[in-house]
This record gives C-alpha cells, structure tokens and sequence, in this order.
C-alpha cells in the first residue's frame, strides 16, 4: 500500500514540474515576444503602416501627415494592443479631433496575400513588392478579380466589392480616384488592386464622400496598410439606454440611408451586405454613420443589358429565403433595382435580432398603431417601396409630435 502511495505522489509531483515548466516557458515566450515587438508599448504611427510592402498597399496620400505627428495613438490600453485582432486603433489628430486608424485586415489576411502575391503576378518565387512595378496588364488584373466575385465561387469566397452585372464597370466606378492621381500611376493601380483583394472600403468612400451628404466617416487618407477617417460616433447597439424618440430618429435616418444607398448616385446602387447596428454610429447630434463599407454590391444600373440578363428591367424582391439575414447576391446582379437596402433596413429596426424600435412604448403603440403594422410589413411583404415612403412620412410625423418626443427614457 505504501508502493502504490509514493508512485501516486511521485507521479502528481511530475506531472506538477511539467505544468510549472509549460505555464512559464508560455510565460517567457509571451513577454519575449511582446517586448521584441513592441507592443507594450504605445506603437507609434509609422510602425503599423506596413510601408515597406507599397506599392502592395493602399496608398500614400496621408504618409506626410503621419511622418510629421500630425496624427497620434491613443498610448493607454496597452492589452488592448497586444490582443488586436482587428487592427483598429484610435488616436488624435493636433486639432484633437478623434480618428480611427484601420488596417482592414486582419494579420493572417495580409500574410495569405503577401504569401501569394509573387505567384499571383506571375512573378519569381522571392520577389519583392516593389517587383510588381514591372510587371504588365494591371489593368486586366483589376478586371480579373473583379470577375472572380461575379463567378459566384463555391471553394473560394469573394474579396470584399462585388461589382455587376459586368466587371468593365469598374473603371467608371474608379473615376473619383483615377481623376485625382498625383503620383505614379502603375503605382496607384496596384494599390487599388491591393484594396480589392483586402477591403474597398478606401475606394468606397472616395466614390461616395461624406463631403457630398453620404453617412460614411469622413476619409482623412491612407499611407502603406494603413487607413484613417473619423471618429464618428458610437455603435447603436451599444446605446440601448437612451430614449425611445432618439431611437426613432436613428431609424428614421438609417430608412432614408437605405434609399440614398439605392437611389442617389447618378450611376450605381450600393447595397451594403453587413446590416448591423454594430456597424452603425450615432455621435451626440444623433447623426448616424454606416462605419463598414467592407461588403458590398455596386450595381451599375445604367449598362446595357445582353441576352444573358432577361429580367433586367423587372424589380427584384428579396424571397423569403429563411429566417435572419438572408439574401441572394445573384438575384440581385440580374436586376436593374433590388429592394435589399429596404429589407434590410426594415430588419435592423423590426426584425428578430434584437430590433432597435422594439419593444414598442404602449403610448406610442396606443396613438400610432400603424407603425409597428408598417414595421412588420416592410420586413415581410413584397412591396417595401411602397410601404418605406410611408414609413417615412409616418415617422416625420412622430418626431413633431411633443407627446412623443417629450416622453423620457423608455
């Protein structure tokens, strides 16, 4: 008996000095690392720019203002950088306005492309970012993955923009960009390939600039990897404190984004894939701002149509395709006008999923009984056009009305 005792005792110490020796080599190496690169302490600008991969990058246009400490990062919440999975940082600019920095990627995503992109461009197996000034048909290359995303690919997902129903719209999309060019223009060609291939975001909200009235952040620039547009505000999802009536005005703004986002520019519809209060921003005039441009269908609404689009001129409504945030990326592409941003609109409001006008004050449901009619038949019935104007003008009508407006918090 006694045997059995010590080998049992002898055992539980091994298997103690194993974990002691596992928990601090995890220890050492964790701190090993943090120290080497820095990241215990406030990174400065520059060192998050992934510079040295341009031209494979997003561009330069804000590089003098980072060099010189126009912009800086927040340097409290050290933990919060060395758990960045996101690469989002926030920082200040010399006037003190509030700026988001984003790399629009994570590190795993930037790796996978600068693993391939020697390969990709046809090029020798160690060469360098800058090898890529040499090489030819950029232009096809842009063309090329854009028509990957409208392959509808199963083994592959798609990078971000899917443009339709015909890739060659994409220069037309571009103009706002290509007409501003300053630099080489090989080398900014391949910074739009860079962001086709990793987010467009940068590219969307040059098309689409707050300075025209779009509710996007304002775009300050990019230098390397590295973009950087204003603090706009914070997530609606995370405001479930305040007043009912603030709420009804988010929604009243977010209904007439969804039809800016369809109707307004002269050229395309730009239907956001990632309808989220968590992607939407409130600041304290209760403006609201769509704060992730990563997924999205631009459809160029004035091609001209080939056999292959027989239903081009008819309206698509989404089907009822299961329960949550469902839809069908080429249903949309095969018609000249979805009502997508409308449903999905409807959905962040009234849906399932934590809606932001749910539950319905009793007072409110008591003098206005057709809002949550209107509410519930935005999201399931086939003719939201009809059924937004009204919406619109029923919630106009309750934002002058002192018996809800005056009302406190919920």
């Amino acid at each position: 008996m006694t045997d059995k005792i010590y080998k049992k005792m002898l055992l539980r110490r091994r298997f103690c000095k194993k974990v002691l020796l596992v928990t601090a080599a995890f220890v050492i190496s964790f701190y090993v690392s943090v120290f080497l690169f820095g990241n215990l302490k406030a990174p400065q600008v520059m060192h998050i720019t992934d510079l040295h991969r341009c031209p494979v990058c997003y561009g330069v246009s804000l590089c003098p203002e980072l060099y010189s400490n126009q912009i800086t990062i927040e340097s409290h919440n050290h933990w919060t950088r060395v758990f960045n999975a996101k690469n989002i940082y926030y920082g200040y600019t010399k006037s003190n306005r509030k700026v988001v920095l984003k790399k629009l990627a994570h590190d795993w995503e930037l790796q996978e492309l600068d693993s391939n992109i020697c390969k990709t461009w046809g090029l020798k197996s160690d060469c360098k970012p800058v090898s890529l000034l040499n090489a030819s048909n950029i232009d096809n290359r842009i063309i090329d993955i854009v028509q990957f995303n409208l392959t509808f690919p199963d083994t592959e997902p798609r990078k971000g923009l899917v443009l339709c129903p015909y890739a060659y719209s994409i220069y037309d999309l571009l103009q706002p960009l290509t007409n501003n060019r300053k630099g080489n223009f090989k080398s900014e060609m391949i910074n739009i390939w860079t962001m086709l291939s990793i987010n467009p975001e940068p590219i969307i909200l040059q098309v689409l600039p707050k300075s025209k009235g779009w509710p996007v952040p304002a775009y300050a620039g990019v230098c390397g990897r590295l973009e950087v547009v204003a603090f706009e505000g914070e997530p609606i999802s995370s405001l479930t404190h305040i007043a009912w009536h603030r709420k009804l005005k988010y929604a009243q703004k977010i209904l007439d984004a969804a039809m800016d986002f369809t109707f307004k520019h002269e050229r395309f519809r730009f239907y956001l894939m990632d309808w989220s209060l968590d992607n939407i921003v409130a600041n304290e005039r209760d403006e609201i701002t769509f704060v992730d441009l990563e997924d999205i269908v631009v459809l160029d609404k004035h091609i001209s149509p080939r056999n292959d689009l027989p239903d081009w001129y008819q309206r698509y409504s989404r089907e009822i395709m299961g329960p949550g945030f469902t839809f069908s990326i080429e249903n949309m592409c095969k018609h000249h006008l979805s009502d997508h941003n409308l449903w999905a609109a409807c959905y962040i409001l009234a849906g399932d999923d934590n809606p932001l006008l749910y539950p319905i004050p009793k007072h409110v449901n008591a003098s206005r009984p057709h809002l949550d009619r209107l509410l519930n038949e935005c999201v399931n019935s086939d003719d939201r056009f009809r059924t937004i104007s009204k919406l619109q003008h029923v919630m106009t009508d309750m934002l002058l009305d002192e018996k809800i407006v005056g009302y406190g918090v919920r």
